[in-house]
C-alpha cells in the first residue's frame, strides 16, 4: 500500500466527521477568537493575545481605521510585485497592449520589428499575464501578512460584489487600478461613493459593456447588473422598465484614451437626453451626466439596496442562511447613516447574532480563505509565486478569475463536494510534508514541545483556536502512533492532519 494511504484515510475520516460543536459560553477569549476568525484571515495566537489585551471593541475600532496601523512589513513584500502597484501610465508602458506593440513596430522594417520583438521578450513585456500573476500574488500576500486584516477582508468582499473579470480585454491592465482606486479606499466610506467609483472606472465600463452604451443602441448589461447585483437585489421591486430607464440614463458613460490609457469620459453626443422614469422618479429631458448620477444616488439610498447589502454581509460573515433580525438591523444601520460602511461593518461585528453559539464555526472556508488561513496560522514563509496557486486554480477560486458578474460564491454548497474534499486533503498533505513549492513552515518552532499535554495538543490549539482540538488530537495521535517514528515526520504528519480536519475547514 502506498505510504500516503493511511494519511488519506485519516483525512477522509476527519473531513466526513461532524464539525466541532460551537464554543460554549460567552467568555472574552471565545468572543475574540470568533471575531478574529471572521474579521481576519487567521486568528494567530499573537493576534488573540493583543485583542484580549486591548479589548475586543478597541481592536475592532483600530481595524476600522486602517490608516492608523503600521503595515510597512507587508508593503515591503509588494516591492517585487510592481505590476500590482504601478500607476496606469507606467503599467501600460511596461506591458504594452498588442495595439501598442504593433504601432511601435509598424513603421520599422522587418529587421527592426524582429529586434523589437526580441527586446520585449527579454524584458518580459510579451504578455499581460504577468500582471494577473503579480496581482493574484499580491492579494495572497496581503491576506497572509498585512496587519490591516479587516481592510483586506472587506476589500475582497466588496471586490467580489462589484466583480470585474481580469481576463476580459483591457481589464488585464485595468483591474489593479480598479481595486486600488475604486474599491479599497471606499470599504469604510459611503456606499454611494463606492457605487459611483465602480460605475465610472474603465474596468467596469469595459467588463459590463457600458463603454458601448449609447443612443439609439442602448446596451443594458451594466444597468441590469447594477440593479440586480450591486444595489436592489433580484427581488428589489424593480421591473424591466426600470432596467431600460437606468440603461438610458447611463448612455454616454464611456471611455477615452490618453495615449494608451483609457479614462472615464462622458460623451454627450451618445447620451439619451429624453425624459425617463426610474423607480418612480422623473429624470427631466435635456440633461446629460446628471441622469446617471441621479440613478446611482437613488439606488444608493433605496431601502431594497440597504436590505440587499445587509443580507450579503450577514451571509458572508455570519451564516449561509443569515438571521432575519440581523439583516433588519444592518439594513437599518445602512439607512440611518446614509450608507456609511464603517458604521454598518461595526454593527455587523458587534451584533448579538454575530456572537450567537449557532454562528460559531458555521462558515466553511472558501479555497482562498483556506490557503490564506493555513499560511497565516502556521507562520509560513510563502514566496510571492508558490504552489498554492495550483490548488486555487483547480479549486476554482483563483483571485480575479471569476468570469460572471456575481463573483465567487459565499456559501458552503458551492465549495464542498467529493472532488473538492480530495483537493483540500491533498493541499493539507503537501503543506504538512513541506512539499508545496515556495512555502516553508518551521513546524518545530510553532509551539512549545515541553507542554505537559504534548506537542499535538499545542499544535492543534494553535491551528484550531475556535475549538475541536481534543477530538482532532485523538485522531492524530492514533494515526501517528502507527506511522513513522521520527519526530520530524510525526510533526509534519500531525500538521497535515490538522490542516485537513473539518474543524480547520470552518471559521
Amino acid at each position: 500500500m502506498p505510504p500516503r494511504a493511511p494519511i488519506r484515510r485519516a483525512l477522509c475520516a476527519l473531513l466526513l466527521a461532524a464539525p466541532a460543536a460551537p464554543a460554549a459560553g460567552q467568555d472574552e477569549r471565545a468572543d475574540v477568537v470568533h471575531l478574529l476568525q471572521r474579521a481576519t484571515y487567521g486568528a494567530r495566537p499573537e493576534d488573540v493575545a493583543a485583542a484580549i489585551a486591548s479589548g475586543r471593541a478597541a481592536w475592532l475600532e483600530g481595524q476600522l481605521h486602517p490608516v492608523t496601523i503600521d503595515d510597512s512589513g507587508f508593503r515591503a513584500r509588494l516591492e517585487p510585485l510592481a505590476a500590482a502597484t504601478l500607476p496606469l501610465d507606467a503599467l501600460f508602458s511596461a506591458y504594452p497592449t498588442p495595439r501598442a506593440k504593433r504601432e511601435r513596430a509598424g513603421a520599422a522594417d522587418s529587421l527592426a520589428r524582429r529586434r523589437l520583438r526580441d527586446e520585449m521578450r527579454a524584458a518580459g513585456e510579451a504578455s499581460p499575464r504577468r500582471i494577473g500573476a503579480e496581482l493574484a500574488a499580491a492579494r495572497l500576500q496581503r491576506a497572509v501578512y498585512s496587519e490591516r486584516q479587516l481592510e483586506s477582508v472587506m476589500t475582497d468582499f466588496w471586490f467580489n460584489r462589484f466583480n470585474v473579470f481580469w481576463g476580459k480585454g483591457l481589464d488585464r491592465w485595468l483591474v489593479p487600478d480598479y481595486e486600488r482606486e475604486a474599491i479599497r479606499p471606499h470599504v469604510f466610506g459611503r456606499f454611494e461613493d463606492l457605487l459611483s467609483a465602480t460605475a465610472r472606472h474603465p474596468a467596469m465600463l469595459v467588463y459590463l459593456d457600458n463603454a458601448r452604451n449609447s443612443t439609439p443602441d442602448v446596451n443594458e448589461n451594466y444597468a441590469r447588473e447594477l440593479l440586480e447585483l450591486h444595489t436592489l437585489g433580484i427581488d428589489g421591486g424593480y421591473g424591466q422598465a426600470d432596467v431600460e430607464a437606468a440603461a438610458r440614463a447611463l448612455t454616454g458613460w464611456s471611455i477615452a484614451f490618453r495615449g494608451e490609457v483609457p479614462e472615464f469620459r462622458f460623451r454627450p453626443a451618445l447620451h439619451d437626453a429624453q425624459e425617463k422614469r426610474f423607480l418612480g422618479h422623473t429624470l427631466p429631458a435635456g440633461r446629460g451626466i446628471e441622469d446617471g448620477e441621479d440613478v446611482l444616488a437613488i439606488l444608493a439610498r433605496h431601502p431594497a439596496t440597504a436590505r440587499h447589502v445587509a443580507h450579503d454581509l450577514a451571509q458572508a460573515f455570519v451564516s449561509d442562511d443569515p438571521p432575519r433580525g440581523l439583516v433588519d438591523r444592518l439594513a437599518q444601520a445602512f439607512l440611518d447613516t446614509d450608507g456609511d460602511l464603517r458604521e454598518v461593518t461595526r454593527a455587523l461585528f458587534t451584533a448579538p447574532e454575530f456572537f450567537a453559539a449557532e454562528a460559531r464555526n458555521a462558515k466553511v472556508k472558501s479555497p482562498f480563505e483556506l490557503v490564506a488561513s493555513a499560511l497565516r496560522l502556521t507562520a509560513a514563509e510563502a514566496a510571492a509565486f508558490n504552489g498554492t496557486f495550483q490548488y486555487l486554480r483547480a479549486a476554482g477560486e483563483l483571485p480575479y478569475g471569476a468570469r460572471d458578474p456575481i463573483g465567487y460564491p459565499e456559501t458552503a454548497e458551492a465549495w464542498i463536494d467529493g472532488g473538492a474534499m480530495l483537493e483540500r486533503m491533498n493541499l493539507a498533505l503537501a503543506l504538512g510534508a513541506g512539499k508545496t513549492r515556495g512555502v516553508e513552515i518551521d513546524v518545530a518552532a510553532l509551539v512549545d514541545e515541553a507542554r505537559d499535554d504534548g506537542y499535538f495538543h499545542a499544535l492543534a490549539e494553535r491551528l484550531l483556536p475556535g475549538g475541536g482540538a481534543a477530538r482532532v488530537v485523538a485522531v492524530v495521535s492514533a494515526d501517528v502512533a502507527g506511522g513513522a517514528s521520527a519526530p520530524t515526520a510525526s510533526a509534519e504528519r500531525a500538521l497535515g492532519l490538522i490542516l485537513g480536519s473539518p474543524e480547520f475547514q470552518r471559521r
